[in-house]
C-alpha cells in the first residue's frame, strides 16, 4: 500500500436512482429517513434522477458533440476561448443533476484559488479576490436562491415572479457565505500578506482544508456519526435517543473534487506546483467535466499546466478517444449492467430491512460465491468502464488523463492490487495520508498501524456504513498480513505455477471484500459467510448463473489477455484492420442490444 508505490485504493457502491426525475429533492431531504438496515441501493441520500446527464444517457450523446464542436470553434481565437467554454459546459453538465449544488463547486474553486495564491505569494491581488468573490455571489444568487427545480415540476407558465425563487433558510446559506467570503477577502486577506511567511501559508492551507473537509464531512458524514452516537448511546445506558438527524442529500461528485482541490492546496503547499493565476484556469481544472462526478482524482501538477496552454487535437486522439469511449460504453451497458442482474438476484431478497426479519441464511453457499463473483466483474466493468469514457472524451478535447485502472484481478497481492486498482485514488491516499502518517520510516508496528489506518479511511471513504468500514478493515489486514509474511515481491519474482496460485488466492481474497462491500447490512454479510462455510451445496440455479456470468465476462477476458499479452493497455493499433473492424461492429451490437433508457447509473456516482 502506500509506503511503496505499490498500495492501496478503494471501490464502490449500487444505487440505482429512486427518483422519477419529475422534481428534485431540496438540499435537506423531507422525506421520512429509512430505517438504517434499510438498503443503500435505494437510498434519498444520493439521487441521481432519469434526467441526470449520465455517460450512458442520451442527454450526454447530444451534448458531447455540441461541445466538441463549438471547442474547435473556439480554437481559433486561442486557448483562453477553450477555457471559458469548459468551465460553462462543466457547470452545465454537473447542473443537469441539481444546479444548486453548483454553489458547492463554486465555493470550492474560490477558496482554493484564493488560499493557493496566499500560500505561494503574498496573496490575492485586488482585482483577483475581487474577481473571485464576484463568482462566488453571482453563484449564490444563481444557484442558491433561483427555484431551478420549479422547470421540472411543471411545463406551465407560473403567473407569480416570486414562485421562481426560494423562500426557505436554504437560500441564505449561499448568500450569507459569500458575503462573509467578500468580508474575509477584502480585510483579512490584506493583513495576512503583512504577516510572515510561515503564519501566511499555515494559516491558508489550514483555512482549504477546514472549508473543505467541513463541507465534505457534512454532507456525508453528519447523519451517519449522528446515528451511530443515538445508537451507541441506547446501547450503553439504555436510554432511547433520537438521532438528530437532517436527511442531507449528498452532493454527487463531492468526494471527488473535494480530494482533488485538497491535493492541489497541498502541492502549492509543497512547493511542487504554482498556484493557478487565472481564475478560469482553475475553475476549469476542478469542474472539468470528464472526469468531475467520479474522477480520476487529477493533480494540480499534471492537470493545470494543460488548462495553460493550447491544446492540439491529431487524429491518433481521436482514434484512441473512440475507442476508448466505445469500449468504456460496453463495458457499463454490455457488462456491468447485465451482471448486476446476478448479483441483484442473490444480494436483493438481503437488501431490505423489513425482508430480514423473514430472512435465513442461503442453503446453496456456492451460489453465494457466484454472485460475489458477478460483483467483482460488474463494479470493474462499471468503474473502469467510466474512466475510460472520461479519458476518451478528454483525449478528443486534447487532454490527458491519468490511467485508473492497470489489470487489477492479475495481482499477485494486495499491495500490487491496489497499484492496479482505482490507482488515483489509492495514490492520493499513499501522498496525503499513509506517508504523512510516517508511512514505513518508523518501524513495523508504526507500518501497520499506519496501512490499517489509512484503508480505514478509504473505506469511510466511500461512504457512510459500517460495512464500508468492514470493508476497509478487511483489505488493511491483509495488507498487514503479506507484508509480515514477506509476500509482497509482485509477480515478477514468481514462478508461473506460483504465480497462478498466489493471483488465485489474491482474486478471492478481494472477492471477499465485495461481499463485504455490496452488502446494504451487516446482517447479510452474516447470513453469506455462514452460507459460504456451512452450506457450500450446488444447485442448478448455481450452475446457470456460472454459464450466464462465464459468458456475459468473455469479452473482458479476452481483451485483458491481449493487453496481458502485448503488454499493452492499447493494443487496438497493433491488430490487423479486418479485427479493429470486427471489435467495433461487436461493440457497437453489444452497446445496441443492451442499451437502455434511462440507464443504470455508474456505481461510484454514488460516492
Amino acid at each position: 500500500m502506500p509506503g511503496d508505490p505499490r498500495e492501496l485504493s478503494s471501490y464502490g457502491r449500487i444505487r440505482e436512482p429512486d427518483l422519477e426525475g419529475d422534481s428534485a429533492p431540496s438540499p435537506v431531504d423531507q422525506s421520512p429517513r429509512p430505517p438504517r438496515t434499510a438498503p443503500r441501493t435505494h437510498s434519498p441520500r444520493n439521487p441521481v434522477t432519469s434526467w441526470s446527464m449520465l455517460f450512458n444517457s442520451l442527454e450526454f450523446a447530444v451534448f458531447l458533440p455540441i461541445v466538441l464542436v463549438l471547442y474547435a470553434l473556439a480554437g481559433v481565437r486561442g486557448f483562453r476561448l477553450q477555457n471559458q467554454l469548459l468551465v460553462v459546459a462543466s457547470y452545465v453538465f454537473y447542473g443537469w443533476w441539481d444546479p444548486r449544488f453548483l454553489f458547492l463547486i463554486v465555493a470550492s474553486t474560490v477558496v482554493d484559488y484564493n488560499t493557493a495564491l496566499l500560500i505561494d505569494g503574498s496573496g490575492p491581488t485586488r482585482s483577483q479576490r475581487r474577481r473571485a468573490s464576484l463568482l462566488l455571489a453571482s453563484a449564490a444568487v444563481a444557484f442558491g436562491s433561483f427555484r431551478w427545480h420549479h422547470l421540472s415540476e411543471t411545463s406551465q407558465p407560473t403567473t407569480s415572479p416570486g414562485d421562481w425563487f426560494e423562500a426557505g433558510p436554504w437560500m441564505w446559506v449561499p448568500v450569507c457565505g459569500s458575503l462573509l467570503w467578500a468580508l474575509c477577502a477584502e480585510v483579512v486577506f490584506p493583513a495576512l500578506s503583512r504577516q510572515t511567511e510561515t503564519r501566511r501559508r499555515k494559516f491558508a492551507l489550514g483555512l482549504s482544508l477546514s472549508v473543505n473537509l467541513g463541507v465534505l464531512g457534512f454532507f456525508k458524514y453528519y447523519d451517519f456519526f449522528a446515528e451511530s452516537f443515538a445508537a451507541a448511546v441506547s446501547q450503553s445506558f439504555g436510554v432511547e435517543v433520537s438521532p438528530l438527524t437532517l436527511g442531507l442529500i449528498l452532493p454527487v461528485g463531492i468526494s471527488f473534487y473535494t480530494l482533488q482541490t485538497i491535493s492541489y492546496s497541498i502541492d502549492v503547499y509543497r512547493g511542487e506546483v504554482r498556484s493557478a493565476h487565472s481564475l478560469t484556469d482553475f475553475a476549469a481544472y476542478v469542474s472539468f467535466f470528464p472526469q468531475l462526478v467520479a474522477g480520476p482524482i487529477e493533480r494540480g501538477t499534471t492537470l493545470i499546466p494543460q488548462f495553460q496552454r493550447a491544446r492540439r487535437v491529431e487524429w491518433d486522439g481521436v482514434r484512441d478517444g473512440l475507442w476508448l469511449i466505445g469500449w468504456g460504453l460496453f463495458k457499463k451497458v454490455a457488462i456491468a449492467d447485465v451482471a448486476a442482474k446476478i448479483v441483484n438476484q442473490t444480494f436483493g431478497p438481503y437488501d431490505s430491512a423489513a425482508s430480514l426479519h423473514t430472512a435465513t441464511t442461503p442453503e446453496d453457499g456456492v451460489r453465494v460465491l457466484f454472485a460475489a463473483y458477478a460483483f467483482a466483474l460488474q463494479i470493474y466493468a462499471d468503474f473502469s468502464g467510466y474512466s475510460d469514457i472520461a479519458r476518451g472524451t478528454a483525449k478528443l478535447l486534447g487532454f490527458e488523463l491519468q490511467v485508473n485502472f492497470r489489470l487489477p484481478y492479475f495481482a499477485v497481492d494486495p499491495s500490487a492490487f491496489w497499484q492496479r486498482w482505482h490507482i488515483s485514488l489509492s495514490s492520493w491516499l499513499r501522498d496525503y495520508l499513509y506517508i504523512p502518517l510516517g508511512g514505513n520510516r518508523r518501524g513495523t508496528a508504526r507500518t501497520y498501524g499506519n496501512l490499517l489506518t489509512t484503508m480505514l479511511i478509504g473505506g469511510l471513504w466511500h461512504g457512510a456504513s459500517w460495512t464500508f468500514v468492514l470493508w476497509g478493515a478487511f483489505h488493511g489486514a491483509i495488507l498487514v498480513v503479506y507484508r509480515a509474511l514477506g509476500l509482497t515481491r509482485g509477480s515478477a519474482s514468481l514462478s508461473w505455477p506460483r504465480s497462478i496460485a498466489q493471483g488465485l488466492l489474491m482474486f478471492h481474497l478481494v472477492c471477499f471484500g465485495w461481499l463485504l462491500f455490496r452488502a446494504q447490512n451487516l446482517d447479510t454479510v452474516s447470513f453469506f459467510v455462514q452460507a459460504l462455510a456451512f452450506h457450500f451445496h450446488w444447485t442448478a440455479e448455481a450452475w446457470h448463473q456460472l454459464a450466464k456470468l462465464f459468458w456475459i465476462a468473455s469479452p473482458l477476458l479476452v481483451m485483458e489477455a491481449a493487453q496481458r499479452w502485448s503488454g499493452r493497455l492499447d493494443p487496438l493499433p497493433e491488430w490487423p484492420l479486418l479485427v479493429q473492424a470486427y471489435a467495433w461492429l461487436l461493440l457497437a451490437l453489444g452497446i445496441f442490444v443492451h442499451w437502455g433508457q434511462p440507464g443504470p447509473q455508474f456505481i461510484y456516482f454514488a460516492f
